[in-house]
């Protein structure tokens, strides 16, 4: 059974922590911003959306090429299909997961209060909250 959503801020600290602790940085088809935010979701709902996907692939292109051989746009269409999308960032809670535009790409967030916390080559990082395109509850 997953967490409630009361339990939610303390397992977010927790796995924020734990990620900076591992100084997990950008990793293609290891650890890169969807299989972060899928970890995120297996840690609260017990559910692993990136089963099949992880340790795929190398490059980024490589893995929106899967999604699309399985019939998805883009990362988050896959995530709209497993998870309840929440109509505007404005509603959003702490641990929903965000859908960011980056250069024409998309990259996903976790939310903690009024920032996204976001994987980069460099580590965890934040961005505002109003950048969120898509919001997405685990």
């Amino acid at each position: 059974m997953g967490a409630s959503m009361s339990n939610h801020a303390p397992l977010l600290l927790l796995y924020l922590r734990e990620t900076r602790a591992q100084g997990a940085k950008m990793r293609p088809g290891q650890f890169d911003c969807a299989l972060y935010a899928a970890e995120w979701v297996k840690r609260c709902s017990g559910r692993d959306l990136a089963s099949e996907w992880r340790g795929t692939y190398r490059r980024l292109q490589d893995g929106r090429a899967k999604l699309r051989a399985a019939g998805f746009a883009g990362p988050a269409d896959l995530a709209a299909k497993y998870l309840v999308e929440i109509d505007g960032w404005q509603y959003a809670r702490p641990g929903d997961i965000a859908v960011i535009e980056e250069d024409g790409e998309t990259a996903f967030g976790i939310i903690g209060g009024k920032q996204i916390h976001v994987l980069s080559a460099i580590g965890l990082d934040v961005t505002r909250l109003d950048r969120a395109v898509r919001v997405f509850r685990p």
